[in-house]
Parts: structure tokens; C-alpha cells; sequence
């Protein structure tokens, strides 16, 4: 039985070949959309879930409320946190804490018998019990021995090669740093940094008991500032978090006292921070979004499902001609569960037949897909066990729900009327097949309407003025005493160079988070009722080569100390009068100690983290301890510039390697989280189109067929080319205008919804919505329009001849 429903499937698919190309060039782009969204989703869940006791590790988060600010809400916490829980509460049984040291300037790391060094990102400063809380894979050394003893460092196997070539990396010696801050560190051990998914990507790790910062963290003891360090706490199997979060409060009250009262502390689980991080600022590495994965999830779905009601609408519009074969066949004793499952079995058929040309497609585009999506996906992902069976069942729910309700109509004609030639299918489904039609047009005018909305924010924020030129600024890393040292005999010998009109040094860019933050107040003002500032430290000349503009007073100049200058932002944050600015002065005490800045300075207010964020009130002081050194340059010939810039660092600096960027690429890293929905947003988009307006022209395609008569008689009385045009077309262009109606609003909403995220956004404008709906048009025009006219020119002779 199985075998002759096949055979009749297959018969019936090759008979109507036009439509089974339709229906399976449908299904199968909408499949082959299906399985590279799933790849990607699987392949941005299940992160940190690796680590032993997984459930049960958390990380100490921070949320400052803070008056007239924006509040404070960190992935880290301050310094004393972890090892005060560890000690106060028996049931957190470890705690580590982990510093992101590239926030303070990345140093160069050498093997000591070599003179090549490198700069290496990702480096963490940790306690050694990082490796008790999470599962790290050695292959030189032990979890155990690693980080315990003072100056030791673990390294990545990536990172061990590169500076030891084959030999063993273990118990040999590597500089950190250069000049008078470099430290030798004892390698004690080497990492598989690929064993598991998890948002901590160190290329090494040193380890906390070390002289320096990681000295200055073991002695603080302050549960208020300082909130730059990263704990987790790894809890007793068992242990409720919700009860523990409960006396959170308490803890920190009975530390820090009056100091923390706008403060606390929740547990975020670790196996929830890559998807579940959302309006929480400073990660450690790049998260994503559940919301985004559900974004994706949803327009997969859309996409199959307009596949799908190509199917269904195509299905029923053939109705008619299918009619008299299900007649006969129930006349000689076919059931109806039979007919139904004839149909369904059709569906199944070229639903598993998508879905086994979608295997081989996806794996030619994954080079693309990993392009656009930023991943690494490849074919072990694409065979992965769950996988392949969500793809089995992806095949069969698309053929269950392209083939139910063809097979429910066409198993429910009876065989009396089809026999006697008086029925007609067309008026009973002809008012579902609308609908659907309509539900595609939604679907298309809205993510239409969707891409150029997100296109028009990724170009607003592209474009946007910074309040500093990031063209033509070339950021040189320093990041070492050695390089702090020759600063003044490097700059002199830049601005030598022709192409070269202003060098400045700084603490952080403009692609960097500002990490130094402290509490300002006015003199005669409470210290406890001050704002949180952040404070970069700049080089003399630094306005003029970032090109910010300067409302009032003057730069740096040598001999400055507490002297000043400050943003717009801040001056209206601590209601200071613009017109008496210069020469206010600035307090911020810390213990017994008071300092006083005096401003002699008020700059325009620019951006200094991405546009997600408001300008916040920033300090800029004289500094001689820069991690950068930026470069105006005024050439076309950035090719030679830089080699001859490179000659002048090697010939003044030794064992610190030159390494620069271009600010506007750096920049315009911040925005790729909108440049790759921008990216996937489009991309999917036109492949919804592309499946819609397919199973538009394979409609049209059988309704001019179905009117060819009708069509041959009007010419015949003389009808125009014209006006059979608009025969065939009316009934659509009045689906375009009803799924405009619906799509526009529900689109704007939408999408205002998510432009929330950004402080600084677009407005959605109304002719948004009409270029969307416009396009829809003419898209319908050109596919019906083509059909119709190819109808309209035919020789009416043709088509009566067997009247």
C-alpha cells in the first residue's frame, strides 16, 4: 500500500511540474534558512555548562542607583566581595576572583631567552582558584599546581607555541611588561583554550599573588568603588541561590555600612550570562542575546511558513483539476483516511525532499553564513546528532502543515457531483487562499519596512558625529614604561615625518571603555551626596590631534598637576555655571585624604563609549603613564607613513613590538552587533521575498491558465491588452493595499520596541512604511503583471479551439 501511494505521489509531482518546482524551490530555500539559523542558535547556547558543578557557579554582579545618573549596572563588583562571601557564607565552598587587565593597558609578554615580544588581549589577572571553580583542560601541567605559588602564569596552548615554538612550555620563563614594570612569571601551566563554550576566552591568565594591581586587590578592603573585578562563587550543591540573594543585602550593609546603601549585589548564574546579559554593561567578553536568537528563531519560522502556504495555496487552486481523480478513486472504494493520506504522503515527499537537498546547500553556503554571522560554524556542527533529527522533524511538521488542509478539502469532495461535473472547489477555499496570500504580503511589507529601519540606525550611528574625528587617526599601543619612557624622543621624531600634523598620548581611546571612575563634589557639598565621574588621562596636545573642540580656557600645558578640564555633561551634572566654569574647583576625598582639581578647561561633549549610552560626565587630567599614543595623519600614502613609522619605533624601542590601529575601524567594531542584524535581517528578508513572490507568480501562473477561455473570449469582442491586465491583477493590488493596512502598524511598533535600546536612535519616518509598501507593489506588478500580459498577447484562437 505504502508503495502505491508513492508511486501515485510521484507520479502526481511530475505530472504538474511546474508547480513541483515551485513548491520544492519554496521549501527548500525556506528549509536551508531554517537549518542555518538552528546551526547558529545551538551554536550560541550551552555555553559554560561544561564546568564542573555548573549549576551551582554564579557571578557577583553590581547595581549602583544614582540620582540625575544613569545607574550603575556592572558584570563586575569591588575587590573584597568574593573572598567576604566565601568567608561569611558556608555555603559558597570557592570563590575566585578575575581581572580583565587589557582594560588597564595591555603589556607585552616574552619568553625571556627571546627578543620578540607580543601584545596579547584577553589577558586575566585571577586567583588561583579559578581553576576549582571552573573546568579548564591542561596539557602541560595541572589544574591543581597552576596560579599557586606568587609570579606564576598560565598560558593558552595558541599562545604557548607562539612563544616556545614546539619545546614545552612548562617551568619556562616569560618577561610581562618591559622596562622597570616588567615582571618574569614562571609558567605553570598550558590550557586547551577550545574545551567548551564560555564567555572567559583568556590567551593566559597570571596569576592574583603577584606585586602590582593583583597586590593592590588581595589589600582592598573597600565594598564600594573599585567595581573593575570579576567573582564567581561556586555554591554547595543543593544550595538554594534565591535564599542566598536574600541576604545579600545584609552582607554588604555589615561591610561597607552607610557607604553601600545605594548599592547591591545579585547572583547571575554563569551558564546564563552569554544569553541573558541584557543592560548589563562591562562583560568581560563579547555576549549575545536570547532576544536575538528569538529574533531569528521567529523569522526562520515565518520563512518556512510562507514556504508552506505556497504549498497549501497552490495545492487548493488545483483543486478542480485533481477533482475528477478523487471522485473515481472513491467510486472503486478508496476511504477518505486513504485520500488524506495519499495527500499528506505528496506533502511529506517534497517536504524530505528539501529537506535532503538543504544538507549539501548549507554546507556550500557555511563560508557565507560564517561571514555574515561573525561565527566558525562547520560541518561537524551541521552533523551534529540533534541536528539532524530537529531537521527530520523540521521535514515532517512542513509536510504536516503544508499538506492538512489540501488534504482535508480535497479528501471531502463527493464523487456524486465531481461525476456529474457540478462542483466547484474554487469559491469554497478561494476566500482561505486571500488570507494567506495576505498573511505573505504582511510578512514581506513588514521586513521590508524592519531592514531599513535597522539599516537606517546602523548608518546613524556610522555617521554620527562624535565630537571627534576618527578619520585619518592612527592609535600606536604603548602600554609599557619602556614606550611611557621615550614618549617625548617619539613624538618628536613622528611629527618629523611629513605625513604627520599632531601626536597625542592617552590613557584609554575612544574604543575603550573608561574604567577610572571616582566621586566628585563641590567645596562646602556632602562627600557622600558627590557624582560618579570617570577620568581618562590625556597627554598635552590631545585636543587638538582627537580634534574636540574646546568651548573654554585652554590644553594642557607642562607643569599642570591638579588642574583639570571637563565636559559639558559634567558641568550640568554638578549644576556648575558654564560662564564661571574656569577656575571652579573639584573635591574628591577617599579616607583622610582630599583632593582638589581646578578646571581650566571645558571641552564640547564627545562620545566616549558606543551610542547605546548617554555622554556621561568626564574628567581629563595630565598624565605621563599612557597606554596609547594617537596620530593625526595628513597623507593619502598610509602604506609608506607606517613603515617609516615602524623604523623610528624599532630604532628607539626594544623588545616591545609595534602595534597600531586606525580609530575609525576601531570605532566601528562597536556597532557590529547592528552591522550583523543588519546583515542577517536583509539576507533573510529577501529570501521570504524571494519564497512569496515565487509562490505569487505560480498562483498567477494557474489563475491565468484557469482564465484562458475567458480571457480568448474578451479579445475576441474586442478587449484590450489592457483591460485583461487588470483583469488578472485588481484582486491582488487589493491584497497588497489590505496587508499594508496590517503590516505597518504592527511593523512600527516593533520596531520602536527595539530602537529603545539605543539612548541615541533614529525617528521612524512615515514614508519608511510606504517605500516598504511601494516595493511590495511593484514587486506584485512585475510578477503579475508579466503572467498577465504573456495571458493577454496569446492567440485567443488557441484557446477556444475546443470550445
Amino acid at each position: 500500500m505504502f508503495k502505491n501511494y508513492l508511486k501515485i505521489a510521484w507520479r502526481n509531482l511530475t505530472k504538474n511540474k511546474q508547480q513541483t518546482i515551485i513548491n520544492l524551490l519554496g521549501l527548500t530555500v525556506g528549509t536551508v534558512s531554517c537549518l542555518t539559523i538552528l546551526l547558529y542558535v545551538f551554536d550560541q547556547t550551552g555555553y559554560d555548562e561544561h564546568h564542573d558543578n555548573a549549576e551551582n557557579i554564579y557571578r557577583v554582579r553590581t547595581f549602583i542607583e544614582r540620582d540625575g545618573q544613569e545607574d550603575f549596572v556592572s558584570a563586575a563588583t569591588g575587590p573584597p566581595t568574593g573572598p567576604a562571601m566565601k568567608a561569611d557564607f558556608p555555603e559558597v565552598i570557592e570563590a575566585c576572583r578575575i581581572v580583565f587587565t587589557d582594560e588597564f593597558g595591555i603589556k607585552p609578554i616574552r619568553a625571556t631567552d627571546s627578543e620578540d615580544g607580543y601584545y596579547e588581549t584577553n589577558v586575566y589577572l585571577a586567583d588561583s582558584t579559578i581553576f576549582k571553580v571552573f573546568a579548564y583542560k591542561f596539557v602541560e601541567g595541572t589544574a591543581k599546581s597552576a596560579l599557586s605559588a606568587p609570579n606564576t602564569v598560565a598560558l593558552s596552548s595558541v599562545l604557548a607555541k607562539k612563544l616556545f615554538g614546539n619545546e614545552k612550555a612548562l617551568n619556562k620563563t616569560v618577561e610581562w611588561g618591559s622596562g622597570e614594570d616588567a615582571q618574569t612569571l614562571t609558567v605553570t601551566g598550558v590550557f586547551d583554550e577550545t574545551f567548551g563554550k564560555t564567555h572567559l576566552n583568556p590567551n593566559y591568565i597570571v596569576t592574583m599573588n603577584t606585586p602590582g594591581m593583583g597586590e593592590f586587590i588581595r589589600t582592598m578592603d573597600n565594598f564600594r568603588t573599585n567595581n573593575f573585578v570579576y567573582t564567581y562563587v561556586s555554591l554547595a550543591p543543593g544550595t538554594n541561590a534565591e535564599h542566598l540573594q536574600s541576604k545579600l543585602p545584609d552582607f554588604l550593609k555589615s561591610h561597607g555600612g552607610e557607604l553601600v546603601a545605594d548599592k547591591s549585589i545579585f547572583l547571575q548564574k554563569v551558564t546564563d550570562i552569554h544569553l541573558y546579559s541584557k543592560g548589563i554593561k562591562f562583560q568581560i567578553d563579547k555576549v549575545s542575546s536570547i532576544e536575538y536568537l528569538y529574533f531569528l528563531l521567529t523569522l526562520a519560522f515565518f520563512i518556512q511558513l510562507v514556504a508552506c502556504i505556497n504549498f497549501i495555496n497552490l495545492s487548493t487552486a488545483r483543486a478542480n483539476k485533481r477533482a475528477m481523480e478523487i471522485g473515481v478513486r472513491k467510486v472503486v472504494g478508496a476511504g477518505k483516511n486513504a485520500l488524506v493520506r495519499q495527500f499528506f504522503g505528496e506533502s511529506l515527499l517534497l517536504s524530505f525532499l528539501a529537506v535532503l537537498i538543504s544538507i549539501p546547500s548549507t554546507l556550500m553556503l557555511l563560508g557565507f553564513v560564517n561571514k555574515i554571522t561573525q561565527s566558525d560554524l562547520g560541518y561537524i556542527d551541521l552533523l551534529n546528532a540533534k541536528i539532524l533529527l530537529i531537521l527530520v522533524g523540521l521535514g515532517f511538521i512542513t509536510g504536516l502543515v503544508a499538506g492538512i488542509y489540501p488534504a482535508l478539502i480535497l479528501s471531502s469532495i463527493k464523487p456524486v457531483k465531481v461525476l456529474k461535473g457540478t462542483i466547484n472547489l474554487q469559491s469554497g477555499n478561494g476566500t482561505f487562499r486571500r488570507v494567506l496570500v495576505v498573511f505573505q504580503f504582511v510578512v514581506s511589507i513588514g521586513l521590508v519596512a524592519a531592514v531599513i529601519i535597522i539599516t537606517q540606525q546602523f548608518s546613524y550611528t556610522q555617521n554620527k558625529d562624535l565630537g571627534f574625528v576618527k578619520d585619518n587617526l592612527l592609535a600606536v599601543r604603548m602600554g609599557s614604561s619602556t614606550v611611557n619612557d621615550n614618549y617625548d624622543a617619539l613624538k618628536s621624531q613622528f611629527m618629523a615625518l611629513s605625513g604627520v600634523s599632531h601626536v597625542a598620548g592617552l590613557k584609554y581611546s575612544p574604543a575603550e571603555r573608561v574604567l577610572n571612575d571616582f566621586n566628585l563634589y563641590l567645596p562646602g557639598k556632602n562627600p557622600e551626596k558627590g557624582i560618579n565621574i570617570q577620568n581618562n588621562g590625556v597627554s598635552e596636545d590631545y585636543f587638538k590631534a582627537m580634534k574636540i573642540k574646546l568651548l573654554q580656557g585652554r590644553e594642557f600645558r607642562e607643569g599642570d598637576e591638579m588642574q583639570v578640564i571637563v565636559n559639558q555633561t559634567l558641568l550640568q551634572d554638578l549644576n556648575i555655571d558654564s560662564e564661571r566654569a574656569l577656575g571652579s574647583k573639584l573635591l574628591n576625598t577617599q579616607g583622610d585624604e582630599t583632593m582638589e582639581f581646578e578646571i581650566v578647561g571645558v571641552a564640547n561633549d564627545f562620545h566616549f563609549a558606543d551610542l547605546k549610552n548617554p555622554i556621561e560626565p568626564l574628567l581629563l587630567y595630565k598624565s605621563s603613564r599612557l597606554n596609547w599614543m594617537v596620530l593625526r595623519m595628513e597623507t593619502a600614502n598610509y602604506k609608506d607613513l607606517l613603515g617609516q613609522l615602524e623604523q623610528i619605533w624599532k630604532a628607539t624601542i626594544k623588545n616591545v613590538p609595534f602595534t597600531y590601529a586606525f580609530m575609525d575601524q576601531e570605532v566601528d567594531k562597536m556597532y557590529e552587533e547592528e552591522k550583523r542584524l543588519g546583515n542577517i535581517s536583509a539576507l533573510f528578508t529577501i529570501i521570504a521575498i524571494l519564497i512569496s513572490y515565487l509562490g505569487l507568480f505560480g498562483l498567477v501562473s494557474y489563475v491565468a491558465e484557469q482564465k484562458k477561455k475567458e480571457i480568448g473570449i474578451r479579445k475576441v469582442l474586442g478587449a484590450s491588452i489592457n483591460s485583461v491586465v487588470r483583469l488578472l491583477t485588481k484582486d491582488f493590488l487589493k491584497l497588497v493595499g489590505i496587508a499594508f493596512l496590517i503590516a505597518a502598524p504592527i511593523a512600527y511598533y516593533l520596531m520602536q520596541r527595539w530602537l529603545e535600546g539605543y539612548t541615541y536612535r533614529i525617528e521612524i519616518h512615515w514614508w519608511v512604511f510606504v517605500l516598504a509598501g511601494g516595493f511590495a507593489l511593484v514587486i506584485t506588478l512585475f510578477t503579475v503583471g508579466f503572467q498577465s500580459i504573456k495571458s493577454a498577447l496569446a492567440n485567443p484562437v488557441k484557446s477556444l479551439r475546443t470550445e
